[in-house]
C-alpha cells in the first residue's frame, strides 16, 4: 500500500505540471486566434534581439493612439530581418494592450500552440485518469 501511495503522489504531481502545461498552452493559443481574427495592428520598434538555443526573440515596444507605449516579445523564430530600431509590424488586443504579437509570427505561432495542445491534451487526460484510477483503489483498500 506505501508503494501505491508514493505512485499516486507521484501521479499527482506529474498531472498537475501536465495540466500547467495545457492550460498555459491553450490560453496562449486561445491569444493568438484572438489577435489573428481582431487585434489592431499597428507600427512598433525593435528594441532588441535575444536568442535562445537556434531561436530568436525580437523584443519591441509600440505605442497605442493614446500614447500608451507598452513592450513585448515576439514568439521564437528561426531567423529574422529585423534589427534593433527597425520598425516592426506589431497586432496588437485593443481590450487587453499588453497582449501583442509581430504579425509576421502570428501564423506560425498559432500552429505550434495547436500542436502543442494536440500532443499534449491526450496525455493530460490519460494521467489525469491513472492518478484517478490510482486513487480511488487506495480508497477502496481504506474502506475495506
Amino acid at each position: 500500500m506505501g508503494g501505491a501511495l508514493v505512485l499516486a503522489l507521484i501521479m499527482a504531481v506529474v498531472s498537475t505540471g501536465v495540466g500547467h502545461t495545457v492550460v498555459h498552452t491553450a490560453r496562449r493559443h486561445r491569444q493568438a486566434r484572438h489577435l489573428h481574427a481582431s487585434g489592431v495592428q499597428t507600427t512598433g520598434t525593435c528594441t532588441a534581439l535575444s536568442w535562445d538555443q537556434d531561436q530568436v526573440l525580437v523584443r519591441f515596444s509600440y505605442r497605442l493612439p493614446d500614447g500608451t507605449e507598452h513592450e513585448a516579445e515576439s514568439f521564437p523564430m528561426e531567423h529574422t530581418t529585423v534589427v534593433p530600431g527597425s520598425d516592426v509590424t506589431v497586432v496588437y488586443d485593443p481590450a487587453a494592450p499588453t497582449t501583442a504579437e509581430l504579425r509576421e509570427c502570428l501564423e506560425p505561432a498559432l500552429g505550434v500552440r495547436r500542436r502543442q495542445l494536440v500532443g499534449v491534451a491526450p496525455i493530460a487526460l490519460l494521467i489525469a485518469v491513472l492518478d484517478i484510477c490510482i486513487v480511488l483503489g487506495l480508497l477502496s483498500l481504506l474502506v475495506i
